[in-house]
C-alpha cells in the first residue's frame, strides 16, 4: 500500500478537481439515503392516513433529493475519472521521459516488451485503482456506515443478523488477497513476455521468414501464451473465489432479512415503510461493498504494476548534466582522448585501453580494427551513451563530462551501424535530424548529397513515400546513406560515421565520400569502418587491436608503409576487389 501512496501525490497536482469530486460523493450518498427514508415514511404514511398534501411534500423532496443525486453522481465520476486521466498521461510522459534518457546500458540489458507492458498495462492498472477504485471504496466508506446505523436503530436484532454473513465475506476475501498478489504479478509478467515475443518476431520476420522457422516460433509464442492463460486461469479463480464470498454473503442476507423481516411485518411487529428501508439500505450496503471486492481483486495487480513501474522511475542514470555554459554553436569540435578505457560489465574484461589520440578541430579520423576491437564503442563514448571507465575524452579542451548533455549531443551528427528508420515518410526521417524545420529544397539538396537523388525519384511517392518500419522497405544501402542525410541534416560539428558504408557498392562509396568531404569542411568528421578504402583519405587512422588498445596510428601512407594489421588487411582487400572485379567484367562479357 505505501506505493501507491507514493503514486497518489501525483493526484494532488489536481486538488482542486480532486477535492471537488471527493466532496460529491458524500453529498451523493446522503441524498441516496433520504430517498430511501423518505420513501419508506410515505409507506407507513399511506397506510395510516391519505394525507394528499403531505405526500405531495414527499414526492417534491424526492424529486429535489433524485435529481441532486444524479448531479452529484455525474461530477463525482467525470472529476475523480478525469483527474486519473491526467494522472496516466503525466505518469506515462514521466516514464518516457526517463526513458529516453537512460543510457544504451539500460535498454541493451532490457527487454523493449517489458518496458512497453509496464508503460501501458502496468499505468492502466495504477489508474484504476487510484482513479475509479479510491471513488467506489470512499463511497462505500460513507454509505455502509451510515446505513449500518439506521439499521441498527430500526431493529437491531435483524441488524446484528445481516452482519453477521458480511464477516464471514470480509474474512474470506482477506484470506484470497495473498493469492491475487502473487497470481497478479505472474500474469503482469506474462502480458510482458508475450508483448516482447510478438515485437521479435514482427520486427524480424525477414529472419523467421528467411530461415522458414514460421512454425518454430509459433510454437515459441504459444508456450508464452499458455504460460499467461494459466496465470489468468489462476488469478481468475481466485478472483471468482471472491466473488462467490460475495454473492454468498449478499444472498444469505436477505433469506435473513426476508425471513425475520418478513415474519415481522406479518405480525406488524415491524412496519412495512421500516421492512423497505431495510431491504433498500442493505443493497446500499452489499452494492458499494461488491465494488469494494472489485477494488481489492484489482489492488495486488495494482501493487504489483506500481512496484514495476516505480522500478522503471528508480533506475539510476549514471550519465549526470555537465554544468559547464558552452552552446551547441560555440563548439569547434577538437577531440582528445586521453588513457581512454572502458569496461561494459565489471569483472569483464576491458572493451577499450588506454586510448590515446587527438583529432583537430575540422579533421577527419579513421577507427579500423579486426572485429570486437571496441571501434563503436569508442564512438559511442563521445556522446556519452556510455560512460568511459578510466581516462577523460575533452571537446575543444573541456571534458564531455562537464558539458551539458544536450549540448554535447547536439553538436553531433551520429549514425550508428543500425540504420534504423522510422515507420514515416522518407523525407520526415531525414527532416528527423535537424534542430530547425528544414524545406524540402533543403531536403533534397541532403538526399543529392548522399547519391540518393535518383533512387528517391523512383520511390512511389518520391520523398513523401512512407518507409515501413525500420526502413524494411528500403536496401541496406540506402537505410545507410538515408541516416547519413539525417545526420547532415543538423549541420553538426562532429559527424560520427559508425561503419555506414558497408552496405553500398564501391562507386556508390567513392561518390559517398568524396561527398562527405566537400560538405564535412570545418567538420571534424569520426569514421569506424571495416573497409579500409572508407578511411583512406583521413587526416589520421587509428588502429585498434583485438583487446581495444591502439595498436598504430598515423595517415593511410604511413600505416601501409610498416608491417601490421593495416598492411596485411589493405592488402587482402586489394586482391578481393580485383577479383570481384575481374568476376564482374567476366560476367559482363559472357551476358
Amino acid at each position: 500500500m505505501v506505493i501507491l501512496a507514493r503514486f497518489f501525490r501525483r493526484f494532488l497536482r489536481y486538488r482542486g478537481p480532486l477535492l471537488m469530486g471527493l466532496v460529491c460523493i458524500p453529498l451523493a450518498q446522503l441524498a441516496d439515503v433520504a430517498i430511501t427514508l423518505l420513501v419508506g415514511d410515505a409507506l407507513d404514511q399511506a397506510q395510516d392516513s391519505s394525507d394528499a398534501e403531505w405526500m405531495g411534500h414527499v414526492l417534491t423532496w424526492m424529486d429535489v433529493y433524485a435529481v441532486g443525486h444524479s448531479v452529484l453522481r455525474f461530477y463525482q465520476r467525470w472529476l475523480i475519472v478525469v483527474v486519473s486521466r491526467r494522472v496516466e498521461v503525466d505518469l506515462k510522459r514521466e516514464l518516457m521521459n526517463k526513458l529516453t534518457s537512460l543510457p544504451f546500458a539500460f535498454h541493451d540489458r532490457s527487454r523493449s516488451g517489458d518496458v512497453v507492458s509496464r508503460l501501458t498495462s502496468d499505468v492502466e492498472a495504477v489508474r484504476m485503482t487510484l482513479g475509479p477504485g479510491l471513488m467506489y471504496t470512499l463511497g462505500a466508506v460513507v454509505i455502509v456506515p451510515i446505513s449500518l446505523a439506521i439499521l441498527f436503530t430500526i431493529k437491531p436484532t435483524l441488524a446484528l443478523a445481516m452482519v453477521i454473513p458480511m464477516v464471514g465475506m470480509g474474512v474470506t476475501m482477506k484470506l484470497l488477497t495473498g493469492r491475487l498478489h502473487s497470481f497478479s504479478v505472474a500474469v503482469q509478467e506474462s502480458i510482458a513476455s508475450i508483448s516482447h515475443r510478438a515485437q521479435e518476431n514482427f520486427g524480424g520476420i525477414r529472419v523467421v521468414k528467411g530461415y522458414a522457422r514460421e512454425d518454430q516460433q509459433a510454437r515459441l509464442f504459444e508456450a508464452t501464451s499458455a504460460e499467461n492463460r494459466d496465470n489468468q486461469v489462476e488469478l481468475g479463480k481466485a478472483r471468482g473465489l471472491t466473488h462467490a464470498a460475495v454473492n454468498a454473503s449478499f444472498d444469505l442476507t436477505f433469506a435473513v432479512i426476508l425471513l425475520i423481516g418478513g415474519l415481522a411485518a406479518v405480525d406488524r411487529t415491524l412496519p412495512i415503510g421500516d421492512l423497505f428501508k431495510f431491504i433498500d439500505l442493505t443493497m446500499k450496503v452489499f452494492w458499494p461493498l461488491i465494488a469494494i471486492g472489485w477494488v481489492l481483486g484489482m489492488l495486488p495487480r495494482a501493487i504489483a504494476s506500481a512496484e514495476r513501474v516505480q522500478e522503471l522511475l528508480d533506475e539510476e542514470n549514471p550519465i549526470e548534466d555537465g554544468e559547464a555554459s558552452v552552446a551547441s554553436g560555440d563548439v569547434r569540435g577538437a577531440l582528445d582522448f586521453d588513457s581512454v578505457s572502458f569496461t561494459y560489465e565489471r569483472g569483464k574484461e576491458p572493451a577499450l585501453r588506454g586510448v590515446r589520440f587527438t583529432a583537430a578541430a575540422g579533421s577527419t579520423v579513421g577507427i579500423v580494427g579486426p572485429t570486437g576491437a571496441g571501434k563503436s564503442t569508442l564512438l559511442n563514448l563521445v556522446g556519452r551513451l556510455f560512460e568511459t571507465t578510466e581516462g577523460e575524452i575533452r571537446l575543444d579542451g573541456t571534458s564531455v563530462k562537464d558539458l551539458p548533455v544536450a549540448t554535447l549531443r547536439g553538436a553531433i551528427g551520429y549514425v550508428p551501424q543500425d540504420s534504423f528508420l522510422f515507420s514515416e515518410p522518407y523525407a520526415d526521417n531525414i527532416r528527423f535530424g535537424a534542430e530547425a524545420p528544414l524545406d524540402d529544397a533543403a531536403v533534397e539538396a541532403l538526399i543529392e548529397r548522399v547519391s540518393m537523388k535518383d533512387e528517391v525519384a523512383e520511390f512511389p511517392d518520391g520523398m513523401e513515400t512512407l518507409v515501413g518500419e525500420r526502413g524494411v522497405t528500403l536496401s541496406g544501402g540506402q537505410r545507410q546513406r538515408t541516416c547519413i542525410a539525417r545526420a547532415l541534416a543538423r549541420d553538426p560539428r562532429i559527424l560520427i560515421l559508425d561503419d555506414c558504408l558497408s552496405a553500398v557498392d564501391t562507386e556508390t562509396e567513392k561518390a559517398l565520400l568524396g561527398s562527405l568531404r566537400s560538405a564535412g569542411t570545418g567538420r571534424t568528421v569520426l569514421v569506424a569502418a571495416h573497409r579500409l578504402s572508407s578511411v583512406r583519405e583521413a587526416d589520421l587512422i587509428v588502429v585498434l587491436d583485438a583487446s581495444g588498445a591502439v595498436e598504430a596510428k598515423g595517415s593511410h601512407a604511413q600505416l601501409i608503409a610498416r608491417e601490421g594489421w593495416y598492411q596485411t588487411t589493405w592488402e587482402q582487400q586489394q586482391r578481393t576487389d580485383s577479383l570481384s572485379a575481374e568476376v564482374e567484367s567476366e560476367i559482363g562479357r559472357t551476358a
